[in-house]
């Protein structure tokens, strides 16, 4: 069993360390954070406040103020590091020195060079660095991943995804300076969509932004080599404005379409009439099941390398400089 270690306790440390804890080859050995009180409140964590979470058990781990005190008592394996994006490089280059696997929490960094530098450091090391872009091991959207690549429905036409809500209310979003440096809706929430299409078309030949207006975007990626047109939109609405996850995609022999206000259900129109498909399991669990299994048996993190985590933040930068049309 290797012993796992939550830096940063806000709302994705508590989810990484509940899925910690629900994993029977990981053990939860510690909780690092310099806030005090991190257990006040945590039953109403995040945008929801419906996490179903081992309280208890969470409240009997040890709690640090820093990674190098946790490492020294407690000599983890590997850490969960959840903490607001400008720490990323900092916390991420300590683990590995320290010698720890790392899961990351998306996005992977806000400079392309600390990104490459941490990927170097991982190797050297021969540390397992993963990314947590949890959309790619959400059941539905691997469904559509799987048709996507499979051509069971023929060659994919047109994909279109939806991913907004109210801006965060909790947090590190409470706090003006650090919601400075989260890189907004664009690395918050529609780099899970920009990071999906990725991989599973590769690199666009177009890029372009449609339409912006606050921090809601549309974005559209052109592959004109095989002419596949996919809309990217969302981003944060007013706050507490209700959050949804959505997409279309349109086959040469079929259409899918999926909304996270039906979750369970994929709905499927063919020439033989409309199509069910239920899909079931937590995005977060099966992600952590997935670390797990990679730092126990040292493997690459192929279903989610952080090559692919960088490209995501290389695509929103540039999305970024663009004008809208």
């Amino acid at each position: 069993m290797k012993r796992v270690a939550v830096v940063g306790f806000g709302f994705m440390g508590v989810v990484h360390a509940k899925n910690i804890i629900t994993n029977k080859n990981l053990e939860l050995c510690a909780i690092v954070d310099s806030r005090e009180n991190i257990f006040s409140g945590i039953e109403n964590t995040g945008n929801k406040g419906k996490l179903d979470l081992p309280v208890e058990r969470l409240k009997q781990t040890p709690v640090y103020k820093t990674i190098e005190e946790c490492c020294q008592k407690e000599q983890p394996d590997a850490v969960s590091i959840c903490v607001p994006l400008f720490m990323h490089y900092e916390l991420t280059k300590k683990a590995l020195n320290f010698g720890l696997d790392i899961l990351l929490e998306k996005p992977f960094c806000i400079e392309l060079e600390q990104g490459r530098e941490l990927m170097k450091l991982a190797e050297e090391k021969k540390r397992i660095l993963m990314i947590a872009h949890c959309v790619r091991f959400a059941p539905e959207w691997e469904f559509l991943a799987e048709c996507i690549k499979d051509k069971r429905y023929g060659e994919l036409k047109l994909l279109a995804t939806t991913r907004m809500g109210g801006e965060p209310t909790w947090g590190v979003w409470q706090d003006p300076e650090i919601k400075k440096t989260c890189g907004g809706s664009l690395l918050d929430m529609l780099i899970h969509d920009i990071d999906f299409v990725y991989s599973c078309l590769g690199t666009p030949s177009e890029m372009k932004v449609n339409l912006k207006c606050d921090e809601y975007w549309e974005i559209g990626f052109n592959y004109a080599q095989n002419q596949k047109l996919i809309s990217i939109k969302g981003g944060f609405l007013y706050k507490f404005t209700p959050f949804t996850s959505e997409y279309l995609a349109t086959f040469e022999n079929a259409s899918i379409r999926f909304s996270s206000l039906n979750p369970k259900t994929i709905n499927i129109g063919t020439a033989n009439g409309l199509e069910s498909v239920s899909v079931d399991g937590d995005l977060y669990y099966n992600e952590m099941e997935y670390f797990a299994d990679c730092i126990e048996f040292r493997k690459k993190p192929e279903r989610c390398l952080p090559e692919d985590s960088l490209k995501a933040i290389e695509f929103c930068r540039k999305i970024r400089d663009l004008k809208s049309v």
